[in-house]
């Protein structure tokens, strides 16, 4: 495949552009893995082309303050060059990213949100600090807005707790997409603000969100209809 890499510091945002072999003038934003040129994004853009558009997969997989004005770069930089429809896909944490994207910009008319919130959580990072492969950042939102954290909800565990409980929930193996409470604790705990809740009434165009009623991870499911409305399969 054709491909054009963009960096940060010199072009806005960091990605890679998949273009289409075929002439398109349509493009999607696909946040797909933890990287856009990982295996899983290399996948997603040959499905995208099989289906007649171009590819623009963003996102590293840092959740902390990440930009939305990163994906706003990457907007203009794809009508600048020929797109003259674009759409957004994003799965679990980037399904939320997805949703959010696409409620702050008019130009995305098409949003794949797999698995999504309906709300913006708390900012946190995977490798390893104290023995822990995932911590929430205090004071942190997974993403950001002119340079503040758009408004979030908290998990309920702080560091290290919160990856002890996903070791006694998934019996130490660290599967955390086979944990939960960090998730379920975290809604009992408190009731979500209008402010961290997800301007869906904004989005533009087309809006699919899909969820699986036996989720095993967050429970999308409630979401999707508690806030959309919608039927799941």
């Amino acid at each position: 495949m054709e491909k054009l890499f963009f960096d940060t510091e010199k072009d806005g945002f960091y990605g890679t552009y998949y273009i289409n072999p075929k002439e398109s003038h349509c493009a999607m934003i696909g946040m797909f893995g933890d990287d856009p040129n990982d295996y899983m994004a290399k996948c997603g853009a040959k499905w995208l082309h099989k289906n007649g558009v171009n590819v623009l997969c963003m996102k590293d997989y840092s959740h902390v303050n990440y930009p939305l004005e990163r994906i706003e770069t990457a907007i203009q930089w794809l009508k600048n060059n020929g797109n003259k429809k674009i759409g957004i896909v994003g799965m679990s944490t980037t399904g939320m990213d997805a949703l959010v994207a696409a409620s702050f910009f008019s130009d995305i008319t098409l949003t794949f949100a797999l698995t999504p919130s309906d709300f913006i959580w708390q900012g946190f990072e995977q490798g390893n600090k104290d023995g822990c492969k995932e911590w929430p950042i205090p004071g942190a939102s997974t993403l950001s807005w002119k340079g503040q954290p758009l408004a979030y909800m908290p998990f309920v565990y702080e560091h290290p707790i919160y990856w002890q409980k996903v070791e006694e929930e998934t019996k130490g193996s660290g599967d955390i997409e086979r944990s939960t409470c960090l998730f379920i604790d975290s809604e009992k705990a408190r009731e979500h603000t209008e402010e961290e809740m997800i301007k869906v009434e904004n989005i533009k165009g087309s809006l699919f969100l899909v969820g699986a009623d036996d989720d095993s991870f967050w429970g999308a499911t409630r979401s999707i209809v508690k806030s959309y409305g919608m039927r799941t399969c």
